[in-house]
């Protein structure tokens, strides 16, 4: 893993899933996010080449791909790690991620790829001050997903948009509430700040265009499933389109990510009147108004 210095204080490692480091000290850093698992140890490479040490954890969410290292890094080291309130009973119940995925308990597989490393130590953010450290809620990819800014003017955004390679790659992303992610989408318009960075993807100077992107993405993605639901359909037939419609590849964690964030759209859709739900022959089926 690699170090990319983007401010005084301010690195990150990119990695699948970006990784923050910012200076507390002249030898101390804390994290923002620390991957997928098994990237702890990796991340502990990394710092030690520099001869630095973890002060403490900051997750932007609980979504395993962000907490992946949290384990081995705060079992070693006795460190704490900050998320939100609303995030951390994800945090502390391990199998809570992939109950929520499934909509009931979850398929020894499902449990296996989303299950988190449980009570280790987290901490409240909304309750702590973290010198050099600002944060704010981005809500909508999950439900108290949190911004974070060092005062080198750098944002760490997490998952509140696309970057522009996976916006070519095959345009979906998990959301759990569509229309707070939208609104999402307009606040971060509004930020200001030197440089930002999601949590996938390369680094944006200019987050209106990024954002403006993501706003026509999600609008083209509920225009396709309006399509779909041109006649009545049921939620596995919508799922199959979306698959098709995706790009994406058949398999249990991405079954369970399109499924929920499949729902997440019908739920926005009916909302606002323009899709009705009924129950035909036993089956919920979905129909545009």
């Amino acid at each position: 893993m690699h170090l990319t210095q983007v401010g005084e204080k301010t690195y990150y490692i990119k990695s699948n899933t970006n990784i923050g480091v910012y200076r507390t000290g002249e030898s101390s850093v804390c994290l923002i996010d620390t991957g997928s698992k098994g990237d702890g140890e990796k991340i502990e490479k990394a710092l030690q080449e520099q001869g630095w040490s973890i002060d403490y954890i900051i997750n932007t969410h609980t979504h395993i791909d962000h907490v992946g290292g949290n384990g081995y890094l705060m079992k070693k080291y006795h460190i704490p790690a900050y998320c939100t309130d609303l995030d951390m009973a994800f945090a502390h119940y391990s199998d809570l991620e992939a109950a929520y995925m499934n909509g009931g308990y979850p398929c020894r597989k499902l449990r296996e790829i989303f299950s988190h490393p449980g009570m280790i130590g987290f901490a409240s953010l909304e309750r702590s001050v973290l010198d050099g450290i600002r944060w704010i809620y981005l809500p909508g990819h999950t439900f108290g997903m949190a911004g974070i800014k060092t005062d080198d003017d750098v944002w760490f955004l997490a998952d509140s948009y696309l970057s522009r390679k996976y916006l070519e790659k095959h345009r979906f992303g998990y959301l759990y509430d569509v229309a707070e992610y939208l609104d999402n989408l307009e606040y971060i318009k509004t930020l200001d700040g030197r440089l930002f960075i999601p949590a996938h993807g390369t680094a944006e100077e200019d987050i209106t265009e990024i954002a403006d992107l993501n706003i026509a993405n999600v609008k083209h993605i509920i225009s396709v499933v309006k399509g779909i639901c041109a006649e009545y359909a049921s939620l596995d037939a919508v799922i199959k389109n979306m698959y098709q419609a995706m790009g994406l590849r058949e398999g249990v964690a991405n079954h369970a990510l399109l499924s929920s964030t499949t729902k997440s759209y019908l739920t926005y859709l009916q909302d606002r009147d323009e899709l009705e739900c009924r129950i035909i022959d036993g089956v919920m089926m979905w129909k545009t108004i």
